[in-house]
């Protein structure tokens, strides 16, 4: 489970989620309407687009990254449906990164569903992706009661603060570097963004943690449980080398959550946890791809100085010529060698 955050437009409009469960689940799972338009967010920047008769033709919306002062997350970008708010996109886009490095902004990521009109957009605007993520769902909410379990499966164990830097040398050896370095360039920088930012508040909110130990922390689930406004959502990391061992963590997982609800987003590099899960009921709602533009730093160089050339003469050939006259130019030149400079193995 990684940050959420994701591309969205109006109802009747170029809409980038193609599928309507996927629409319900979106909007069960984070956005609210107090999150649809984050105003009140001091670390939002959001520009308008208007006609030239003051209608809107769209909006586009960013916040900071937890952890990189130098990263937007682009939340929102809505245009009307029509030619003109399809055109108004790109200039939304533009002035979005002119303002954020007016903020010192130099990294600018967004997710969009795959087969949004908006993925080309981005493109053309010098985005790239660097990942893509899976949406899965499972609704079992007719199914039998489960007894709330106050430990642990025998495979898991309840996580700790000091597990941390453990976690992070899983997430580190399970997600390719160029994925890395976006979402979790350093310590602090991942703990503040990975899964919502789960980690920085492991044992302080209601995220229960878990991981499965053999030779250090080899898997870590994370399970926030459901409210009135969205279902559960599970978390999942696995090293993958022991299949039974990843079979065993799944069903531990699934067994401390209660039934109803529950969607668990994993990358395109987590296929195998995709498939253990649908396994178990659970369906892909959707897939979005995760796209990233970096700015090119100004950085300013120094002339370097400028020296007289040295003649460097090699040590210990110290030679002097004598002068000759015009008249002695056929003359061969007098050479004397400085014999104190010479080495006592040289000397005749």
């Amino acid at each position: 489970m990684r940050e959420e955050g994701q591309v969205v437009t109006p109802p009747g409009s170029d809409s980038p989620v193609p599928q309507t469960q996927l629409v319900r689940l979106w909007y069960g799972v984070g956005k609210t309407l107090s999150s649809l338009v984050p105003m009140s967010d001091t670390g939002t920047s959001m520009l308008v687009a208007e006609d030239t008769d003051g209608s809107m033709l769209g909006f586009v919306a960013a916040q900071g990254v937890p952890g990189q002062p130098k990263a937007w997350h682009v939340t929102h970008l809505c245009t009307a449906p029509t030619g003109r708010g399809h055109f108004a996109g790109a200039g939304l886009i533009t002035n979005l990164v002119g303002s954020g490095q007016d903020h010192a902004v130099t990294r600018f990521v967004v997710r969009v569903p795959i087969g949004s009109p908006l993925l080309v957009l981005f493109l053309e605007q010098g985005f790239s992706q660097y990942a893509t993520e899976q949406i899965l769902f499972r609704d079992d909410s007719d199914s039998a009661p489960a007894v709330a379990a106050a430990e642990a499966h025998p495979v898991l164990r309840s996580a700790r603060r000091e597990d941390v830097g453990a976690i992070n040398l899983l997430y580190l050896r399970t997600t390719p570097s160029q994925v890395a370095a976006v979402e979790g360039p350093n310590l602090k920088a991942w703990q503040a963004s990975f899964a919502q930012g789960w980690m920085a508040r492991i044992g302080r909110d209601d995220v229960r943690h878990f991981v499965c130990e053999r030779s250090g922390v080899v898997a870590w689930a994370g399970l926030r449980p459901a409210s009135s406004v969205r279902p559960a959502v599970l978390a999942l990391m696995c090293d993958g080398q022991d299949s039974e061992l990843r079979e065993e963590v799944v069903d531990a997982a699934l067994a401390q959550v209660q039934p109803g609800p529950l969607s668990c987003v994993l990358r395109h590099y987590d296929s195998e946890l995709i498939r253990s899960l649908q396994r178990r009921g659970f369906e892909i709602f959707g897939t979005q791809l995760l796209l990233v533009r970096d700015l090119a730093l100004k950085v300013r160089l120094r002339a370097p100085s400028r020296q007289k050339k040295r003649v460097l003469a090699p040590a210990g050939l110290a030679r002097s010529v004598s002068l000759m006259s015009p008249t002695a130019a056929n003359a061969p030149a007098h050479v004397k060698v400085n014999e104190r400079a010479m080495p006592s193995s040289s000397r005749r």
